[in-house]
């Protein structure tokens, strides 16, 4: 007969949480069409348990896409952390129950905490969490490079950067009037013609009228433009229909699905694919979910980025790194940071996660607390 060892017949508890609320210092300012960041504020939480095993998460919030802030998931995390003592954090499907019943909607906050308990089951098992998740479904991840808002002769200088580096896939921002976008468009796919290299746009809700935006991007006929991201606001759903039964590019959703419930609510098809984010649905546990859902409704996924540290960077990577649903990545914030506080590891164009249990990085508990600007702990 076979022992199961005793730390597996063990009930687990969490014993402490400390939340750090820090500033990560961005290289360059990060500018999208609805914000400019000089830093990024993000909440990280240590969740502490009886075998000695420590649990980090992060909860990064845009007001714009959620309706939370970093101040907020603070003191919402302060308030209920107590109320997660003596829980089994092994439980992950009940917490987030718990979570549910305490407050509602603050994904970013649910994240925080989910990352967390992801982080301990899978040092717990000894195992990274894309194992726990299912395994890898490709021995390694690319992802895409992101270029924020700039004029056409910064945006060229920074893709000399990427492409000189061993870019393959470059994001660019876009967010202004449909007609000057698109002319920045067409001259980025003319300078990028003879490299290999493709580009996706990210518009963030800055266009507005799906019939001249049809016509606009008529003029465009390019293999290297793969897909156009949220170009809509994210209530306009009759007007991401009309332009996914009607466009000549593939068309990817990104601020009006944020967890299974919204794409539940659609009837019909609204677009091609989906930008996936643990701070938007709540953590590994949800986007699990989602992506899941998409793939029965023939949707792609792309697991995407608030900018996070290390921390969640790496538990979007295991998530992706498990999903065959999920086509690609963009979780490059910590390059943009001039100091993180963990240690993922990229090889251009790829991410390295190596066989460390948990989210498999170490943090850097000086820069930790260097950054950390208020702390609880309960």
């Amino acid at each position: 007969m076979i022992k199961i060892s005793v730390i597996w017949r063990r009930i687990m508890k969490i014993t402490k949480i400390i939340g750090h609320y820090i500033q990560l210092p961005l290289k360059e300012p990060f500018i999208i069409n609805y914000a400019t960041y000089d830093s990024m504020h993000s909440v990280i939480v240590e969740i502490h348990t009886d075998t000695g095993i420590i649990g980090f998460g992060e909860g990064v919030a845009d007001e714009h896409v959620t309706g939370e802030s970093a101040a907020g998931i603070f003191a919402n995390l302060a308030m209920i952390a107590p109320k997660l003592i003596g829980e089994n954090p092994l439980n992950i499907e009940a917490i987030h129950l718990k979570l549910d019943e305490m407050i509602l909607g603050n994904p970013a906050l649910k994240a925080s905490i989910d990352i967390a308990l992801y982080d301990i089951l899978g040092k717990h098992a000894n195992l990274p969490i894309y194992q726990l998740l299912g395994g890898k479904t490709v021995e390694r991840l690319d992802y895409a490079k992101v270029l924020s808002v700039k004029n056409i002769e910064e945006t060229k200088k920074d893709i000399d950067i990427l492409l000189e580096s061993g870019y393959k896939v470059i994001k660019v921002k876009l967010g202004g009037n449909i007609f000057d976008d698109i002319l920045k468009l067409k001259q980025i796919l003319e300078y990028i013609k003879e490299a290999d290299a493709i580009v996706r746009v990210d518009c963030n809700q800055a266009w507005s009228n799906p019939k001249a935006i049809i016509q606009a991007l008529k003029s465009i006929d390019d293999p290297k433009l793969k897909w156009i991201e949220q170009p809509l606001k994210y209530n306009d759903i009759e007007g991401m229909k009309y332009l996914y039964e009607n466009m000549n590019v593939c068309l990817m959703a990104d601020e009006m699905i944020k967890d299974i419930h919204d794409l539940a609510r659609l009837s019909t098809p609204h677009f091609d694919l989906l930008n996936v984010k643990l701070m938007k649905c709540g953590g590994i546990h949800n986007a699990v979910k989602l992506i899941r859902f998409a793939e029965g409704l023939g949707i792609e996924c792309q697991i995407g980025s608030m900018v996070e540290s290390s921390i969640g960077s790496a538990a979007g990577y295991h998530t992706a790194m498990a999903l065959n649903n999920v086509k690609s990545t963009e979780l490059t914030g910590s390059l943009l940071f001039s100091q993180d506080i963990g240690d993922l590891k990229f090889n251009i164009p790829y991410v390295d996660l190596g066989d460390v249990p948990g989210l498999g990085i170490t943090i850097n508990k000086e820069a930790l607390a260097a950054l950390t600007v208020k702390k609880f702990e309960v």
